[in-house]
């Protein structure tokens, strides 16, 4: 395979992938475990809260389908990415942390956690630098480590400016799905609770998601009897979202998890 340039965009397999090129090649990240806790209630919120408990730790807590999500915890993590998982103590962190502001917080219903890639370098990670990192290969592969997710586009920017591309335009776009959310057509056997929901989650999107039931009806029918999510999305999420297994659909790409009912199913599928 040939290219101009190749982009090494791996998160924390990022030096992983950097190995394949050069064995040799030092280490450029380390990797900080973030763990949420999602509890029952918080359908009454209208807005998040942060918590600040030290000059650069914050605890949010917001609004999600009903209940609240808290977090996040901030602690190094020496392991393979794909080792990080949830420690009781984890949760008591956060937990013990909201509790300086939210008061009478219900039970856990369902915990996750995420990786930051961070530079490389010592010192507490909750204090490391955030910004991206660009470097080029000895074969010329460019890495792109760090950063945070809701500069993605920025990121992006960066790194072809880094490899030479110029001329881009870098006028503000609306996300996608985010605008014509008054003109959507929807299937009249749709409720409007599955209305709202597919609109929460795609915006304009949503007819994309609903397009292949009109060749098979079926896909209209609930994941789960407890959720409003759609056989739909599951035929989105891995035929345009790249969703491998079923947890990759019921955990990160519907809001199905949650549900003890729903989360029991993906052992029956």
């Amino acid at each position: 395979m040939h290219a101009r340039a190749v982009v090494n965009a791996a998160g924390p397999w990022v030096d992983r992938v950097r190995r394949l090129e050069d064995e040799a090649v030092r280490p450029s990240i380390r990797l900080s475990k973030g763990v949420h806790v999602l509890v029952e209630g918080g359908a009454d919120w209208g807005a998040a809260l942060t918590i600040p408990h030290d000059r650069v730790r914050v605890t949010f807590a917001m609004p999600w389908e009903g209940m609240l999500l808290i977090g996040t915890t901030d602690t190094p993590h020496e392991g393979e990415p794909e080792t990080a998982a949830v420690a009781e103590a984890d949760v008591e962190q956060v937990l013990r942390e909201a509790a300086v502001a939210v008061e009478g917080l219900g039970p856990p219903r369902t915990t996750f956690c995420g990786l930051r890639v961070l530079p490389r370098g010592d010192g507490r990670t909750a204090s490391a630098r955030r910004e991206t990192v660009l470097s080029r290969g000895r074969s010329g592969m460019v890495s792109v480590a760090g950063g945070k997710l809701t500069t993605y586009r920025r990121i992006a920017l960066d790194t072809l400016d880094f490899l030479g591309v110029r001329g881009l335009s870098q006028r503000p776009r609306p996300l996608p799905g985010a605008i014509g959310l008054d003109r959507i057509a929807w299937p009249a056997s749709l409720d409007e609770r599955t209305r709202s929901h597919l609109l929460h989650l795609y915006g304009s999107l949503a007819p994309e998601v609903l397009f292949p039931a009109e060749e098979d009806p079926s896909l209209l029918e609930p994941i789960a009897h407890d959720r409003p999510d759609l056989r739909a999305q599951e035929h989105y999420a891995r035929t345009r979202e790249w969703a491998v297994t079923d947890e990759d659909v019921l955990r990160r790409r519907t809001t199905v998890w949650p549900s003890a009912p729903a989360a029991r199913a993906l052992d029956q599928r």
